[in-house]
């Protein structure tokens, strides 16, 4: 009986415990409660605006947002006052008030993540990192006419007009005739690698995206149905505000209820290169299959690809050209049902010049003929570099009317043993190749550069020619070797690739960009945002005497960080050579890139070097070479029967008398003559085409029986 009692007041005394358990949890609820944040957050795409008001009564420092999972922030905007926020690895946000959020008051920021996201992650904290609040937001999806997105990025769109910078690229509207209420596909190069671009019909955002590595991007944008027809401004604006705007014309909408039936096929381009977007569009009957077959130029099958015309018989194909790809001309065949056309395109390297040698090793004393395509009719520099970098020959000469390469150098005794480098260079670009004297040439990396002054925030392209097929490393350097900016690509299966390094944020200075492979690596220095102005110019050559085909290397100083134009003239006054370079740090400059070409008049020439405001210069002498060999210098490749050929030349020759032959495109001799050569190292004959000859390719050979020398000419 009393054990019961005992189990009755101890029951009791449970009940009661649980009771005021209870009401004391619900207190702190009450207590804790007090403590709220309100969020709301509005996105269209993957912009979102978030505010936070505090309702509580503490006083917020931080605030932390992320997306959750594997999801990255691109960019994001903050009020004034919050410290401009900052990444943790992209995937966390992190807010701190320069003083603090009090109770009653609020802030919003913009977010833009890298890609559309339904809900997003908070949690705000007090000046001692305490937790304040935490929680889960879903984002209210709002269309493109909503007032805050709109009001917002009017003032984004506004402001980069006023005060951002030209944003570089180039972009395809397909199809390019652009109607209200349609979808249009828009494809996208060169804008800048692994960059969030946002693209606006005027001041309404139509979407954003990220380009890939090489700056592409490929996306499709809905014209609203609303939208008003006539002239608008299509805009594309980067993170950094820097931005490009086009006027396109949005026509009526198109009737809905008409469906294409015919088979055709549009917009096939006549050629592409590596690494751009093969895009074809067409008509086909609503929902039917085409079947898309590349053959090459022997209709040997490469690939097959299907795609599928929509609900109103459009239909689009679009793939980006891999350097895996084989180059050349393609035949494209178009089936769909029983209709079949066939299209033919070409496909070519992204290499504006190409060149080769027609072997990789050669015998010293042996003729290295250079081979390849080019800008036509154009002037062509050629250097051939050792292996310690040192340039062994040098000329100038013009790429034929075809733009064909076809040129030719003997090895001479001041070729040695080893790997030689030969750089072929246009305004338009350059390449190179390697070749060996006496054994196969090593591996080597060799780094060319476009050009060699970059304005801000643009884009550099490197040449790059290494080892085939394999893994390359990128880093750009400043002037004091702190690493800029990092990358890696894998060569191609020749060995040759182009790499896009964005310059964006870099400041105005001079570089250096790197590219290496295990033990070997080569640089190229360029500039940013140099002024061409700089202050008095002091000049001087290493060498007071040259021979034609000799480099010739100035250096100089000036004021730090400037642009310097170097200028060749030869004995007449006129260019031979034009440059840029730039001076460092210490205002020292230097170049190789200019010299005397192999058929370079003899007597003195003059380097300049000026910017806006200054200049100086400094003379050379062009004399006969040393060693023994023979230089023809014809000024003209084409005449006419009757027409005098002056047969001139330079050498050094223990004959007193040089034989010439004319031969034709049968080598068959058509003509022989003599001329002397002078004691100062010249010969100089007078010839009149005779009447007989046919139109046809001519070569001119002048020997000694130990040199010579050979020039082609074309009579007509």
């Amino acid at each position: 009986m009393n054990d019961m009692r005992r189990y009755s007041t101890s029951g009791i005394f449970i009940s009661v415990l649980l009771v005021f358990s209870i009401f004391t949890l619900i207190s702190i609820s009450e207590v804790n409660a007090a403590e709220v944040i309100s969020v709301n957050a509005k996105g269209y795409e993957n912009t979102i605006i978030i505010e936070f008001e505090n309702e509580s009564t503490s006083k917020i420092k931080t605030i932390r947002v992320w997306a959750g999972g594997e999801v990255t922030f691109t960019s994001f905007k903050s009020e004034p006052g919050w410290g401009g926020g900052k990444y943790s690895d992209s995937k966390l946000l992190i807010f701190t008030a320069t003083n603090t959020l009090n109770p009653g008051e609020s802030v919003k920021f913009g977010l833009v993540t890298v890609e559309k996201v339904n809900a997003i992650n908070w949690k705000v904290l007090d000046r001692n990192d305490n937790n304040i609040d935490k929680g889960k937001i879903s984002i209210q999806v709002i269309s493109e006419t909503s007032s805050d997105i709109i009001e917002e990025e009017s003032k984004e769109v506004e402001q980069a007009k006023e005060t951002g910078g030209e944003l570089y690229g180039t972009k395809k509207f397909i199809p390019e005739k652009i109607r209200s209420g349609s979808d249009v596909r828009l494809v996208g190069n060169g804008f800048g690698s692994e960059k969030n671009l946002k693209l606006y019909l005027d001041s309404t955002i139509l979407k954003s995206v990220i380009t890939d590595k090489q700056g592409n991007f490929l996306t499709t944008i809905s014209i609203p149905d609303t939208y008003n027809v006539g002239t608008s401004e299509f805009i594309i604006k980067d993170e950094s505000d820097n931005i490009q705007t086009t006027s396109i014309n949005v026509e009526e909408p198109k009737n809905r209820f008409l469906k294409a039936s015919k088979f055709e096929v549009h917009s096939v381009p006549a050629e592409i290169r590596y690494e751009e977007t093969l895009t074809i569009s067409g008509s086909a009957y609503p929902q039917s299959a085409i079947i898309i077959a590349f053959e090459n130029n022997e209709r040997v099958l490469e690939k097959t690809r299907v795609v599928s015309a929509n609900a109103n018989g459009e239909w689009v194909f679009e793939e980006t050209i891999e350097r895996t790809d084989d180059l050349g001309e393609k035949f494209v065949i178009f089936k769909n049902n029983q209709n079949k056309t066939t299209k033919s395109l070409i496909v070519k390297s992204d290499y504006l010049i190409q060149m080769s040698t027609s072997a990789i090793r050669y015998n010293s004393g042996e003729t290295v003929t250079i081979t390849g395509t080019a800008e036509p009719n154009s002037d062509t520099t050629i250097w051939v570099k050792n292996e310690n970098k040192k340039i062994v020959y040098y000329d100038i000469f013009t790429s034929g009317v075809d733009g064909s390469l076809n040129y030719e150098f003997a090895t001479d005794d001041t070729f040695s043993s080893g790997t030689y480098t030969v750089i072929i260079k246009q305004e338009t670009g350059s390449d190179a190749a390697l070749f060996g004297i006496g054994q196969y040439p090593t591996s080597v990396i060799i780094t060319l550069m476009e050009k060699t002054n970059f304005e801000i925030n643009s884009k550099a392209i490197l040449s790059i020619v290494g080892p085939a097929s394999s893994s390359l490393s990128i880093s750009v350097l400043d002037s004091n070797d702190n690493i800029k900016i990092t990358d890696s690509i894998t060569s191609s299966s020749v060995g040759k690739n182009k790499h896009a390094i964005d310059l964006d944020g870099l400041d105005s200075g001079v570089y250096r960009a790197v590219v290496s492979s295990i033990n070997i690596q080569d640089s190229v220095r360029f500039s940013i945002g140099l002024e061409s102005s700089s202050g008095p110019i002091s000049l001087v050559s290493t060498k007071t005497n040259y021979s034609p085909g000799e480099s010739v290397f100035v250096i100089g100083n000036t004021g730090k960080n400037a642009r310097i134009i170097i200028t060749l003239f030869d004995p007449s006054g006129n260019v031979s050579a034009i440059t840029e370079t730039f001076s460092d740090s210490t205002g020292s400059f230097s170049t190789t890139d200019i010299g005397i070409p192999s058929d370079g008049a003899l007597g003195n020439w003059k380097v300049t070097a000026h910017n806006r405001l200054d200049n100086n210069n400094v003379e050379i002498n062009v004399s006969i070479p040393t060693g023994k060999s023979l230089t023809l210098q014809i000024e003209e490749t084409q005449f006419s029967i009757g027409d005098i050929i002056i047969i001139k030349g330079i050498g050094q020759s223990d004959a007193n008398r040089l034989g010439i032959q004319i031969t034709n495109e049968s080598d068959e001799v058509v003509e022989s003559l003599h001329t002397p050569i002078t004691s100062s190292g010249t010969f100089y004959l007078p010839w009149t085409v005779p009447t007989g000859f046919d139109t046809g390719t001519y070569t001119i050979t002048v020997s000694d029986d130990e040199n010579s020398s050979s020039f082609e000419i074309f009579i007509q």
